[in-house]
C-alpha cells in the first residue's frame, strides 16, 4: 500500500502602504534685549555733546534668532529729548549721523563691526551656530541751547528687526 504525503503549500502575502512626508518650515522667533541705554550724561548748555557708537555709554542691543539669518535693521529715532522735570515744551535736540550705528554678528564688541546710518537702516546677519546672535550699538549727538532749562531729558529710540 502506498502512502501519500501531502505538504501544505507556502503562502506568500504582499501588502503595500504609504504615508505622506510633511514638513513645515518656520522661522525661529527673534529676541531683542536692551543691554544699555544711550546715555549722554551731564551736558553743558551751548555745547554739542556726541556719543560714538563704540563708546561705553552708547546704546546697545543683543538680538538672538535663526542662525545665519539675514535681518533688516531699522530705527525710529527721536529728533528731540523732552525735559521730564521742567515745564512742558522744554526739549533738547538730538541727531544721528551716517556713522552713528554699528552691527556685528556673534561678537559683543563694536570694533570691527559694520557701520551704518540709523536713519536709513541696514541689512545685518545673525551669527552662526552655536552663537546665533547679533549686537547693535547706537550713538548720537545732543545739542543743548544756551537757554536750555536744567533737568533730565529723555526720549525713546525704537529698534525694529525683520527677517529678510
Amino acid at each position: 500500500m502506498a502512502a501519500c504525503l501531502v505538504l501544505p503549500a507556502r503562502l506568500h502575502a504582499q501588502a503595500a502602504g504609504s504615508v505622506s512626508a510633511d514638513a513645515v518650515v518656520v522661522t525661529v522667533g527673534m529676541t531683542i534685549t536692551t543691554l544699555r541705554d544711550l546715555d549722554f550724561g551731564t551736558v553743558i548748555k551751548g555745547v554739542a555733546t556726541p556719543v560714538l557708537p563704540t563708546a561705553a555709554i552708547a546704546g546697545e542691543w543683543q538680538v538672538s534668532g535663526s542662525a545665519n539669518a539675514f535681518v533688516i535693521i531699522s530705527f525710529t529715532l527721536p529728533t528731540v529729548l523732552t525735559n521730564i522735570q521742567a515745564l512742558p515744551g522744554s526739549t533738547l535736540p538730538i541727531s544721528f549721523s551716517a556713522a552713528s550705528a554699528i552691527w556685528r554678528r556673534a561678537t559683543n564688541d563694536p570694533v570691527g563691526g559694520n557701520v551704518f546710518n540709523p536713519a536709513t537702516g541696514a541689512v545685518g546677519r545673525l551669527g552662526p551656530p552655536p552663537n546665533p546672535n547679533m549686537y547693535i550699538w547706537l550713538g548720537g549727538i545732543v545739542s543743548p541751547a544756551l537757554t536750555a532749562k536744567p533737568g533730565i531729558y529723555q526720549g525713546t529710540v525704537v529698534l525694529s528687526l525683520v527677517y529678510q
